[in-house]
Parts: structure tokens; C-alpha cells; sequence
């Protein structure tokens, strides 16, 4: 039981903080969206947003917690995690939207549009991130070189 709680926590925090802000975050994009456009913005939102926004938050912690958990992949890099994680949250994106045809709204690609953008934006900040890893990877080796030089340690 307790190894059940253990992964099963994590994933409640995740997917209710995923909620929350795929919820706020559709609110910030429908409300720009309205002043762009000059359409009305309900400032509801449809329950079957609530339900496809839930099941959404709960696929996502799991798949969080499959690539960025140490308990099940262990010897993946960063950048190999994030790649396959983005890859199926967009897969998941898509079924969203594939589901959202069939939504009576005409709001109904906002909340596509919003959690296209918290993909997009992590997709560039793993990038980011990788790349910062490899440059202060390659900083550490090229000190570890030089120290082992002044100590006389031979690889």
C-alpha cells in the first residue's frame, strides 16, 4: 500500500496543479482571443471542458511521472524524457481535439489553442534546458581535464 501511495500522490498534486492551470490558462487565452477578435467571451466554462480538462490533467501526471519519475524510467537523458513526453502530449492534444469536434460550442479550439501552448512552451524550454546542460557538461569536463592534468592523474 505504501508503494501505491508513493506513486500515487505525486500524480494528485500534478494533475490537480495541471488543472487549475489549464483552466486558468484557458481564461487568459479566451479573453485575449475575445479582444483580438472582437467576439463575446463567456467567462464560463462547459462542463465537457471540465471533464476533458480533468481526464486530461490525470494523462498528463501519469505520463509526468512515467518520464520525469525516477521509479520506472531510470536511465534516460533530459532531453530523450522530454522528447517522448511532448510527442505523447501532443498525441494527447490530438485526441482532445479530435473529441472537441463533437463539442456544441464555438469556443471549443480555445482550450486546444491553450494547451497547445503549454506543449510548445515546454517542448522549447526542455530544448533550452538541454542545451544548457550540455554546455555546462562540457564547461565540468574540459575543469576535470585541466585539474587532472595539475594532480598527474592519467585517464
Amino acid at each position: 500500500m505504501e508503494k501505491l501511495m508513493s506513486f500515487v500522490m505525486p500524480m494528485k498534486f500534478i494533475a490537480g496543479g495541471v488543472l487549475a492551470g489549464l483552466v486558468g490558462f484557458y481564461m487568459v487565452v479566451g479573453t485575449i482571443y475575445a479582444r483580438l477578435t472582437g467576439a463575446e467571451f463567456e467567462y464560463s466554462i462547459p462542463f465537457a471542458f471540465i471533464l476533458q480538462g480533468v481526464v486530461l490533467a490525470i494523462a498528463i501526471a501519469i505520463l509526468w511521472e512515467v518520464f520525469f519519475g525516477e521509479k520506472i524510467i531510470k536511465k534516460w537523458r533530459f532531453f530523450k524524457r522530454a522528447l517522448v513526453f511532448n510527442l505523447s502530449l501532443i498525441l494527447l492534444i490530438a485526441i482532445c481535439f479530435l473529441t472537441s469536434f463533437a463539442l456544441p460550442t464555438n469556443w471549443a479550439y480555445l482550450w486546444l489553442i491553450g494547451v497547445g501552448i503549454i506543449a510548445l512552451g515546454i517542448a522549447v524550454m526542455s530544448g533550452l534546458s538541454e542545451i544548457y546542460y550540455r554546455k555546462t557538461g562540457e564547461h565540468y569536463n574540459e575543469m576535470l581535464r585541466i585539474y587532472q592534468e595539475k594532480q598527474g592523474i592519467s585517464k
